[in-house]
């Protein structure tokens, strides 16, 4: 229970019986956390039945389990998410990009494969360059991150041998990214979408410098947006960078809340608030700022208490101060 609002899965398999909590209990609980979760429930006993329904439950499974009447969940599951997906206020398709920085750092050839890196190293350097695509970057600058305590004659060889192996892999890139050298320094030519993160700093960029606000790409960048940046790969040198993303990203959500409060679209300024909050429960101002939007939209008054208890339930759970 503790673990779900991090997790937020789609489906729960739940047997009703169970030590400490009832299953029936359980579903109830997760259901106030995600209403849209689809319950199918597990037990050695029928009686059940009428009052797994009555939590709404897709479908129910009688012990022994056998693989037809799983076949028979999986397709109705199916069915459902179909159902969901056609009805959705708002066409989460996460764009594809060759290379993924929000929540992992992957980076696939033109076959979609995952490219081998030859040294940490050039896959550290590369995300660097991926962090300040299209600003030149000098070789003092690499030496002084990269290679901070080796001596200069010896670092510059590794530096050019690393440089290369990045060129290598950048071959077999879609897109046809490019290290350029230029005088003492290098920059990395590439089109913004090679990268989640290229895609997401240009949309930001746009949205400052044009009054017109590009909806439709804001949108498929929000959901494709997950922490940490880089994933587990913990670079130093990524802090600020991570930190300046997370502004953007809470600006981003802010925006788009005002644009669905504005056109009284309250279930899809649900969908953005549920999955900022999966990113960053922490950002009490952001909740409050949702909270007050609810507690002023027409016809929705009362779920601003609604709100206020699940957003406590989670910082609970994450052990943080409650909202009062």
């Amino acid at each position: 229970m503790a673990a779900f609002p991090d997790l937020m899965p789609d489906v729960a398999f739940i047997d009703i019986e169970m030590p400490r909590m009832n299953g029936l209990e359980l579903a109830r609980r997760l259901l106030e956390v995600k209403d849209d979760l689809s319950i199918v429930f597990t037990t050695a006993y029928g009686q059940y039945a009428l009052d797994a329904f009555e939590v709404e439950a897709t479908d129910y499974l009688m012990k022994p389990i056998m693989k037809e009447d799983l076949q028979r969940v999986l397709k109705r599951l199916n069915r459902v998410f179909n159902i969901q997906k056609r009805q959705s206020p708002l066409l989460k398709r996460v764009p594809s990009f060759a290379v993924r920085c929000f929540g992992a750092f992957e980076v696939r050839d033109q076959q979609q494969q995952m490219v081998r890196w030859p040294t940490r190293k050039a896959e550290e350097v590369f995300a660097y360059f991926l962090a300040n695509q299209g600003r030149y970057i000098s070789k003092w600058e690499l030496l002084k991150i990269f290679w901070p305590e080796i001596e200069e004659e010896r670092a510059i060889p590794n530096l050019y041998n690393t440089i290369y192996r990045v060129k290598q892999v950048l071959k077999k890139l879609p897109l046809s990214p490019k290290i350029q050298k230029i005088n003492e320094g290098y920059i990395l030519e590439a089109q913004r979408n090679l990268s989640d993160l290229g895609e997401f700093l240009e949309v930001m960029k746009q949205s400052k410098e044009n009054s017109e606000f590009p909806l439709e790409a804001s949108i498929s960048l929000f959901f494709s947006y997950a922490t940490p940046l880089f994933g587990d790969k913990d670079y130093f040198w990524s802090l600020h960078i991570e930190k300046y993303v997370a502004q953007e990203y809470g600006k981003l959500c802010h925006k788009l809340l005002l644009h669905y409060y504005e056109q009284n679209q309250l279930q899809k300024g649900e969908e953005i608030i549920q999955h900022y909050m999966a990113q960053y429960i922490e950002d009490e101002d952001m909740l409050r700022k949702w909270l007050k939007l609810v507690a002023h939209w027409q016809g929705y008054e009362e779920k601003s208490d609604e709100y206020r208890h699940r957003f406590n339930e989670k910082l609970a759970s994450a052990e943080l101060p409650l909202l009062e």
